[in-house]
């Protein structure tokens, strides 16, 4: 058992008790007044006191006291269960990292034994408060500064809002972070064996318990990042259906637009007719009728949905000076795939092909899509430079680009290779026949 006489014991907890609640307020975002803290962190600290005065393996003590505070974030300071433990964990983390790296420096420093220091009440206290004075520095400034961790910000988010989503990474991040709390705790267990003050577990024990702690970080860590890849895979589909439905509304709207404005159009008509300006009533109906068999012909074709988002592409490209022509061969909606999966095979290859060929000189982006007795051929060429090799050879890997990673994820071709993939499909990259560029062909199967 790890015994000292109450007084000094309270030298140490207290004020390490209190840091501890400090950094889980912060964290969280919220503010308590002094005295009340004070009197949680005596109670907390009796409460270790009294757990340290009993006959167990040193060590097992902090895990209980990490849960009581848990315990008491969420009755007296009205956290929730998820927020309480995360930022006690974080909170114990950083108390421990730091305590593991300040008390070995300071004993190397001052040439004190790290037996002596654990044994002697006195030197335990000296020891302890420099790095409990940096953590509450520290924590006083990220508090007057107002600093919060994202995650955190979105996990208060989610608890207004109920968001499920937000709460299963909340219980994935909860797992990360155990894990490496108790990394931590091992590390100072390790400590105390050497330094052979208090029962401990045996090097056997301690050396089978990391090892357990590794193998199932490893896991839990190849686990999560495969459930937040699906999620960010589910997130892209969520976000490309939400932008499809606002094209289709947009192509509404400008078809309502053209309506209203017929009678305008036909009064400028009638204005050359009557002033007898023939050239300029043929060039004003020449452009009127483009306009719209241009939308006449987005609106009828099949699927409605691809039309829509055609229209919104044909915008951007016009706004960017890039020619963009369309070719779709469509029958009867019938589809080897999802009008899901085609919209975002798509819009993400059109996405690509139009920020490619903003670069370039002369720039153009051609899309072809025909469907015959094979199946699905979708074809998106665009000027640009040549994609080299090593580029090729990673660019359909989840998280992947050259691009600025502020505003692109890397999963445009992630998703478009997981959707071939699905589809017993195949996808080439080629140079383009009529210009230099690149060009993505897609084929895809009928399913039998």
């Amino acid at each position: 058992m790890d015994f000292m006489p109450l007084i000094p014991f309270l030298g140490v907890s207290v004020p390490e008790s209190l840091v501890l609640y400090y950094m889980a307020l912060t964290l969280a975002g919220k503010k308590e007044s002094p005295a009340f803290l004070m009197a949680i962190s005596l109670l907390t600290s009796l409460f270790s006191y009294a757990i340290r005065s009993l006959p167990l393996v040193f060590g097992m003590h902090t895990y209980l006291q990490v849960i009581l505070m848990v315990i008491f974030l969420n009755l007296f300071f009205r956290m929730s269960w998820h927020l309480a433990i995360i930022v006690q964990v974080l909170a114990s983390i950083s108390l421990g990292l730091m305590e593991g790296m300040s008390v070995p420096l300071l004993a190397r420093i001052f040439s004190f034994n790290l037996k002596d220091i654990i044994s002697d009440p006195l030197l335990r206290i000296v020891f302890t408060l420099p790095h409990l004075a940096l953590l509450a520095g520290v924590t006083n400034v990220v508090a007057r500064r107002g600093w919060q961790l994202p995650f955190l910000e979105g996990m208060m988010v989610a608890e207004r809002g109920s968001n499920r989503r937000l709460i299963g990474r909340n219980n994935l991040l909860i797992l990360c972070l155990v894990q490496a709390l108790m990394l931590v705790l091992l590390n100072i267990s390790f400590y105390i064996y050497a330094a052979a003050v208090y029962p401990s577990f045996t090097l056997a024990a301690l050396v089978t318990t990391s090892s357990v702690v590794i193998i199932t970080s490893a896991f839990a860590t190849v686990f999560v990042a495969r459930y937040l890849l699906k999620l960010a895979e589910r997130e892209a589909r969520l976000e490309t259906e939400l932008l499809h439905n606002r094209e289709m509304h947009k192509l509404n709207l400008k078809m309502q637009v053209q309506r209203h404005d017929f009678y305008n159009h036909l009064t400028a008509v009638y204005g050359y007719m009557k002033t007898k300006r023939y050239h300029q009533a043929e060039g004003y109906i020449e452009t009127l009728y483009d306009s719209v068999r241009q939308i006449s012909d987005l609106m009828s074709m099949n699927p409605p949905e691809l039309g829509a988002l055609l229209s919104v592409k044909q915008e951007e490209a016009r706004s960017r000076g890039i020619d963009f022509n369309w070719q779709v061969n469509i029958k009867n909606s019938v589809l080897p795939l999802t009008l899901e999966d085609l919209t975002q095979l798509t819009g993400n290859l059109l996405d690509n092909a139009l920020e490619a060929a903003a670069c370039s000189s002369s720039p153009k982006v051609d899309l072809v899509i025909n469907i015959n007795n094979m199946g699905l051929q979708l074809k998106v060429s665009n000027t640009g430079a040549h994609i080299p090799e090593d580029i090729q050879n990673h660019m359909f890997a989840a998280g992947y680009t050259t691009k600025d990673v502020r505003s692109h994820s890397g999963l445009g071709l992630f998703i478009i290779k997981q959707i071939v993939d699905r589809c017993n499909g195949r996808l080439d990259l080629m140079e383009t026949e009529n210009y230099p560029g690149v060009q993505f062909v897609i084929y895809i199967p009928w399913n039998k």
